[in-house]
């Protein structure tokens, strides 16, 4: 074992067991044949590192001394970063998941042409093993070597199902495998699993389209809507201040009948604008992962775009536009 994969498996002994079964499975789904508590136990040193460099950050350079202060972004910090690299185990898991569905059809249709031309099924799924169709190919091939060896062909699909996580691919193989036990014909029941497959996809296509609409909907209230009353909100609180600064408040309040003063900052105010647009661009991106890909975490990746999408709309807006046009 080499030196930072010791230090890496000492890192993580104190890591419930349950935890660690959990992340050898989602490596497993990726693909990446790695020990579950090497990666861990370096995940969990680049965060604490990373950690400890914005706590002496703060400290040193912003001259930051409230331990609560320190502390709170010490560990917002190191609890940030691993969840940063169990999201990207997770997209690498669901993209793999996507490319082996997306190939499965094409697959399907292969195994069932050797069929007909009168091969095994062992052998005519070993010839569907095409480079083209990418981490199903690689699955294939450890299915069937592993079937030329001591461990049955049905055992050997059945370890193929848990090595991808995809339910398509697990009922398909369930099928394949039922189907051999039984004795029926193969050929034309992976081609009818392969057509169902096939409308399954592209009724899922056409269900994405006839939302396109609602999606451009929602990223437009996103990015310009919610900056746009946000932006304008702190102006008005800001033209309150200048006013009570001038001495007119009193005179206006006199006029109106009304408590003309601003309760707040436009400090305040613009703080949190700041943290709404942050809060409301990760339950938007997890809005479009249901809408668009089925899952509401596959969705976060968009979370940073928008955020610094709707950020730099909104001070456009406040410094420069609405600036301009109030000073008109």
């Amino acid at each position: 074992m080499k030196p930072y994969e010791w230090i890496s498996y000492l890192a993580s002994r104190a890591a419930p067991g349950k935890i660690v079964d959990h992340i050898q499975q989602m490596l497993r789904w990726a693909g990446l044949w790695q020990d579950a508590k090497v990666w861990l136990g370096s995940t969990l040193l680049i965060s604490w590192l990373l950690g400890v460099l914005v706590f002496l950050g703060l400290w040193i350079v912003f001259e930051v001394t409230e331990l609560l202060v320190l502390s709170a972004a010490g560990g917002g910090t190191l609890v940030l970063v691993f969840f940063v690299f169990y999201f990207l185990l997770f997209i690498r898991v669901e993209d793999r998941r996507k490319r082996v569905e997306k190939t499965l059809p094409d697959a399907l249709q292969l195994v069932a042409a050797n069929l007909r031309a009168g091969v095994t099924p062992v052998t005519a799924l070993r010839m569907a093993a095409r480079p083209e169709f990418g981490p199903l190919a690689e699955e294939i091939k450890i299915a069937t070597a592993k079937s030329l060896g001591t461990e049955s062909f049905t055992d050997a699909l059945k370890a193929m199902s848990t090595s991808i996580r995809s339910e398509v691919l697990e009922r398909t193989i369930g099928l394949f495998t039922a189907s051999m036990r039984s004795g029926g014909n193969l050929a034309a029941l992976l081609e009818n699993t392969s057509n169902e497959i096939m409308e399954a996809q592209e009724l899922r296509r056409e269900l994405i389209a006839g939302t396109n609409m609602y999606l451009v909907f929602i990223l437009f209230t996103m990015i310009v809507g919610m900056p746009l009353l946000l932006a304008i909100s702190i102006q008005f609180i800001g033209m309150v201040n200048n006013l009570q600064a001038g001495g007119t408040g009193g005179q206006f309040s006199t006029e109106l009948g009304i408590a003309f003063q601003a309760p707040v900052s436009a400090l305040f105010i613009e703080q949190a604008a700041i943290v709404s647009l942050l809060v409301t661009s990760v339950f938007t991106s997890m809005l479009i992962g249901v809408i668009h890909d089925g899952s509401e975490w596959y969705g976060l990746r968009y979370a940073p775009l928008f955020a610094v999408a709707s950020t730099v709309v909104f001070y456009v807006l406040k410094t420069y536009i609405l600036s301009a046009i109030l000073a008109v």
